[in-house]
C-alpha cells in the first residue's frame, strides 16, 4: 500500500468520524430539547432513525477495526518476509566469503 492512498484512507474516516459524533451529538440535542413536544408518530419514527444509526454506527467501527486488524497483520507478515530475506542473503554472503 502506498502511503497516498493510506492518507487518504485516514482522512476519509476521520470524516466519518467526525460526521457520525456530529450524528450523536443531534441525537442526544433532539432526545434532550425536542423528543418530549413531539407527536408520539414522530417521536416512534425518530426512535427508530436513532437505532438504526447506532448499528450502522456499530458496524462501522467494527469493520474499521477488522481492516486495521488485516493491514496491520499484512504488514508484519511482509516485515517478517523481508527479514527473512535479509537473513538468507547475509548467510549466502557469509557462505560466499567464508
Amino acid at each position: 500500500m502506498t502511503l497516498m492512498p493510506l492518507m487518504t484512507k485516514n482522512m476519509e474516516q476521520k470524516h466519518i468520524d467526525q460526521l457520525m459524533d456530529e450524528a450523536d451529538l443531534l441525537i442526544q440535542q433532539i432526545n434532550s430539547d425536542a423528543l418530549k413536544d413531539m407527536e408520539e408518530e414522530h417521536q416512534l419514527l425518530f426512535e427508530k432513525h436513532a437505532e438504526d444509526f447506532k448499528k450502522l454506527k456499530s458496524k462501522v467501527q467494527s469493520n474499521n477495526e477488522n481492516t486495521e486488524a488485516a493491514e496491520l497483520k499484512s504488514s508484519a507478515e511482509g516485515m517478517h518476509e523481508a527479514i527473512l530475506d535479509i537473513i538468507t542473503a547475509m548467510k549466502d554472503l557469509k557462505n560466499k566469503f567464508l
